[in-house]
């Protein structure tokens, strides 16, 4: 089985900021692949952040500006990328994970759990503002078996069932959260999966919530293969995996 090299990017995304961000994103995976990564793997709502501004900040997949921008440096590049943002499809919103690589889209994947918090005033109540995708699911991702679910979906007991009955050979787990859970607790939700996990973290002020990073690699037995800062600055986590 292969060895990938793999980049889990924690950066300050600023909201609402989609040419910035797309920029910022540009420089990032030129740096990871200096580094020899093939996957280059961003949070959750990477191109603008959570926002009120649906309408004028959501994009359709793979035609919106940010999908197509991705998969032009994923083939210039030769990698594989996968970043979130806010997706429309017809009148729907959806908080989306995007997989592309050199020939184009790979995947798309939509939260599920989404989450509900009426006294928030950062934009976090996503009840208030986006549809539900329809779970995980498996795809290939570089001739891998891989499945997605975001923040918050980690948390759903059956979120987790339907992804070890998947049997990936790697579960991507982006988020956008204050802080990640604790070492020990994400390795008991690795074991459950069976598989290794890659997750990341966003770092700098989301509206009104600092976040402070924290992106790391599991291997299947849940064992920590990689860990970045937790303090908030940006990194680039470089770190292999077997498969």
């Amino acid at each position: 089985m292969p060895t990938i090299r793999i980049a889990l990017v924690q950066f300050d995304a600023r909201p609402e900021d989609v040419a910035g961000n797309i920029d910022k994103m540009h420089t990032i995976v030129s740096q990871a692949r200096d580094h020899g990564a093939r996957w280059v793997i961003f949070h959750e709502s990477t191109i603008c952040d959570y926002t009120e501004q649906l309408q004028k900040y959501a994009e359709p997949v793979p035609g919106g500006r940010s999908t197509s921008s991705m998969m032009t440096l994923a083939r210039e590049q030769d990698c594989f990328i996968s970043f979130g943002l806010s997706e429309v499809d017809d009148d729907r919103f959806y908080i989306s994970q995007i997989f592309v690589g050199p020939q184009g889209l790979v995947y798309r994947y939509r939260k599920t759990w989404i989450w509900s918090d009426p006294t928030d005033t950062g934009y976090r109540n996503e009840w208030a503002r986006y549809d539900p995708g329809t779970g995980p699911a498996l795809f290939e991702f570089d001739g891998v078996r891989a499945t997605c679910f975001i923040c918050s979906d980690g948390e759903s007991p059956r979120c987790i069932e339907r992804a070890r009955a998947l049997r990936p050979q790697v579960v991507v787990y982006p988020n956008n959260r204050r802080a990640m859970p604790a070492i020990d607790e994400f390795g008991t939700l690795v074991r459950q999966l069976d598989a290794p996990m890659l997750a990341c973290n966003r770092t700098g002020t989301s509206w009104v919530h600092a976040c402070h990073g924290g992106s790391v690699a599991y291997s299947g037995s849940g064992d920590v293969l990689a860990m970045a800062n937790r303090d908030g600055r940006e990194e680039i986590l470089i770190c292999d995996l077997d498969l």
